[in-house]
């Protein structure tokens, strides 16, 4: 007798919505990547959210040798220098932008009150780890070194992410410490990937509509395919040896999320390191569900909670 596949979890009001809004491929198969990635930009105002009132948004760009990185920059409305945060989207490494999680850039200055800096980085496969993540670093000391014209508090600067966006802001954590970078003050790092290993064990147990095992095999070969052309000259943030004098962490899990475990297990062992480290579970929340602040009061209450935590920390 054939087993039957377990029950898909009752998801909190509103994502469901979310999930419709956001899919790519209503019908027949998904599309090419570049296809994929027109769509989700196109698309982006079907999950957008109005500008809080007296926020200004300023498109700018990061102009290095060879290189313009399109950067957005929300600016919450309030006087003085502000904390900032450089954030890093989420989309796997190859989709994503920042159009398309504008959304959750807005949301998380508004709830925090920092000047929150939103990174259009370059994407796998076009690009490889080791470009994206000199890019991204690229754009931290950028910041750091335009704290004046931004009007940010440069001893308030601090990295975030999500998903994929969560690897890049861990990883620039730990390389400005090694490289004598920028100061860091915190970083937020929402349902990353930590690493790329597919042994661990809540990859195969997760039920998420969302992130499927498929889909993170998928997003792993992509990326140990990018890193052989030029390879990463350090380990992912999970097989870091080192984890000492690290900023303070916040760190928050989905719960259907297969990456769930790797987020446990980074705040564990910056925990054993002597790292601030803070986690928490989002309850039924699949990966990816901050985007949806215009559909579920549930992802806009985490929201919140989340800024009421920065705000604290910082």
């Amino acid at each position: 007798m054939a087993l039957r596949e377990p029950e898909a979890p009752p998801l909190p009001e509103g994502i469901a919505d979310y999930i419709a809004a956001v899919k790519i491929a209503r019908d027949g198969p998904r599309p090419d990547l570049e296809t994929a990635r027109l769509i989700a930009d196109a698309n982006a105002h079907r999950i957008a959210v109005p500008r809080p009132e007296g926020m200004r948004v300023t498109d700018s760009f990061v102009v290095t040798p060879g290189l313009e990185t399109p950067v957005r920059i929300y600016r919450p409305a309030c006087e003085g220098a502000q904390a900032a945060i450089a954030y890093f989207h989420g989309g796997g490494f190859t989709t994503g932008s920042i159009e398309s999680y504008d959304c959750l850039a807005a949301a998380l200055a508004e709830a925090t009150g920092a000047t929150v800096v939103s990174v259009h980085y370059m994407r796998l496969p076009e690009a490889t780890p080791r470009a994206m993540i000199d890019q991204c670093f690229d754009t931290l000391v950028w910041i750091a070194a335009m704290a004046e014209p931004l009007a940010i508090d440069a001893s308030r600067l601090c990295v975030a992410g999500d998903s994929a966006g969560a690897y890049i802001a861990a990883q620039l954590a730990i390389l400005a410490r090694d490289r004598n970078g920028p100061a860091i003050a915190a970083q937020l790092l929402c349902y990353g990937v930590f690493d790329f290993d597919e042994t661990r064990p809540g990859l195969a147990a997760a039920r998420d509509p969302i992130l499927t095992l498929p889909i993170v095999r998928m997003m792993n070969a992509t990326w140990r395919e990018c890193d052989a052309r030029d390879p990463l000259p350090f380990p992912p943030p999970l097989e870091t040896d080192d984890l000492s004098g690290l900023p303070p962490a916040l760190l928050l899990g989905a719960a259907l999320d297969p990456l769930l475990e790797q987020s446990q297990a980074y705040a564990e062992r910056l925990t054993a390191a002597g790292v601030d480290a803070r986690f928490e579970t989002a309850e039924a929340m699949p990966h990816g569900f901050l985007r949806a602040q215009r559909f579920s009061p549930a992802a806009r209450d985490a929201m919140r909670s989340l800024g009421d935590a920065f705000r604290s920390l910082i």
